[in-house]
């Protein structure tokens, strides 16, 4: 499943095809969102996927996501 993002626009992103690898799970960009094939199945953006916007965001801190 893939997840739209919030404050990073994804269409057309110089690291649209990225993928970051978190333990046996992998977190992949597209242009709809970020996707990860953690055995969660979330109906939110998991840990993995949380993990890698706040990265591109600069920070781990959650007060800074943009909603």
């Amino acid at each position: 499943m893939i997840f739209p993002s919030s404050g990073i626009v994804t269409q057309n992103h110089f690291l649209v095809g990225t993928q970051w690898t978190y333990g046996v799970s992998v977190v992949t960009m597209f242009d709809e969102g970020f996707s990860c094939n953690c055995a969660k199945k979330p109906r939110k953006p998991c840990k993995h996927i949380t993990n890698v916007k706040l990265r591109l965001y600069g920070t781990f801190d959650e007060h800074y996501i943009m909603q």
